[in-house]
């Protein structure tokens, strides 16, 4: 069995370590577009030299040609990581596991990443400020809903909205409420509002299909009262592919009059 060692990594190289780390899967284009690089032989160099150095792991349907490759991290890049005082130690430990998860899960990941995408051109547009934070980032943050979303995000211009976010792969209705329930006790038990000075972040919830999509629109609607309660956003995958995450693809959850 090959050995393999610890070799010197470029600045991009560990870049992309840690971009992996933070939003598990990501394919060979969205890699490119966070580390704003124009040279596409650079980047497939370097994710070459991690995945041959087991830094990375890497797939590749070669049956679609057109689709670019997607990797994760790998054991030398847990390895590598475990030095670095900004990384929480913790998640390194689905490393291991990493490689077994489903297609559904990468294509999930893959699908956040785009997200970040539209996030980050939709700030710059409007000219406001993005901070935005995985599930990873927020690992080990206390005071938080339980299980954390997907994202927390924040838009900073003359104020600062925020936001949790989450995304729904193809589940039963049953998820679908429970995870509202969720954020509703949450922000009922006033953990949020106990521990820091800011208000309380509004939820967005992609859903699937606009079949579930209204089914969550009435559920929860009939579960707010006032604008007391947390405001709720709904869209579909669909929306967020065609026209990005925006004002115009976010729909309002009203109170019932």
């Amino acid at each position: 069995m090959k050995q393999t060692t610890q070799i010197k990594l470029t600045p991009k190289e560990t870049e992309i370590l840690t971009l992996l780390y933070r939003l598990r899967f990501l394919n060979r284009l969205q890699i490119q577009t966070m580390l704003d690089h124009k040279h596409h032989s650079r980047i497939i160099e370097w994710l070459n030299n991690l995945s041959e150095n087991k830094y990375i792991a890497k797939f590749y349907d070669k049956s679609f040609t057109t689709d670019p490759a997607i990797y994760c991290l790998d054991k030398q890049g847990r390895k590598y990581l475990k030095s670095k005082k900004e990384i929480k130690l913790e998640p390194l430990s689905r490393v291991w596991r990493e490689a077994k998860y489903s297609d559904q899960f990468r294509k999930h990941c893959l699908f956040l990443a785009d997200i970040y995408f539209s996030l980050t051109a939709f700030a710059k547009k409007a000219g406001l400020t993005l901070h935005f934070y995985t599930k990873t980032d927020l690992y080990g943050m206390e005071h938080l809903i339980e299980p954390k979303p997907d994202a927390y995000f924040a838009l900073k211009g003359k104020g600062t909205k925020r936001y949790f976010l989450d995304v729904f792969d193809d589940i039963a209705p049953l998820a679908l409420r429970k995870r509202v329930k969720q954020y509703l006790e949450y922000y009922n038990s006033d953990e949020w509002q106990d521990h820091t000075d800011k208000p309380f972040p509004e939820i967005i919830l992609i859903c699937p299909n606009n079949r579930l999509k209204n089914h969550l629109y009435y559920f929860i609607q009939s579960k707010i009262s006032d604008d007391s309660e947390p405001f709720f956003y709904l869209t579909t995958r669909e929306a967020i592919v065609t026209k990005g995450l925006n004002r115009d693809t976010l729909e309002k959850v009203k109170i019932k009059e």
